[in-house]
């Protein structure tokens, strides 16, 4: 009987539990949220090097003894070739400036007492463009780096006095 009585008891718990504790329903209510990002076309160039970024090394025609034969040189990875590396599909343009001489058809290097050695800068290895400031050399990204190789040449000249030659270019990258 004990039972008994705990089942009734159970019994009306369970029936008064029901009744004064209706079933609690939570209100929801949605709403959307916008998702968007921009990815801008963009290029990267110069060295991959912390200390040299945005550099391409020397384009370094050697030691010679005079200028009795022309000298050509083609630039390798840090040593003059340019590295570009734009977003896939995002076309590019590189131009070389004049350097010192202020022309990019007749560049020079200045040495010792400022003498020069002309040289120039092309396009390929057929030295029959200039790469100039105005048109240069165009390209389209493809999310590598792309190593476009400088082709230098110094032609024969005059032998200058002997000492070491400089010039320094800006090479500028647009998108």
């Amino acid at each position: 009987m004990v039972c008994h009585r705990d089942s009734k008891w159970m019994w009306l718990v369970l029936m008064v539990s029901t009744t004064v504790c209706p079933s609690i329903h939570a209100a929801s209510k949605s709403a959307t949220i916008g998702i968007a990002a921009e990815v801008l076309p963009a290029c990267s160039a110069g060295s991959t090097v912390p200390a040299t970024l945005g550099q391409f090394g020397t384009l370094d025609f050697g030691t010679h003894f005079n200028l009795a034969a022309q000298v050509t040189v083609v630039g390798t990875a840090g040593a003059g070739a340019l590295r570009v590396n734009c977003l896939t599909s995002t076309p590019y343009r590189v131009l070389i400036s004049a350097g010192g001489s202020g022309n990019v058809n007749a560049r020079r290097m200045t040495g010792p007492s400022a003498a020069q050695v002309s040289y120039n800068l092309y396009t390929s290895a057929t030295y029959a463009t200039v790469w100039d400031n105005s048109i240069g050399v165009t390209g389209t990204g493809n999310g590598q780096d792309q190593l476009l190789p400088v082709y230098g040449r110094v032609p024969v000249q005059a032998a200058p006095l002997s000492g070491t030659y400089t010039d320094t270019v800006t090479v500028t990258v647009s998108w």
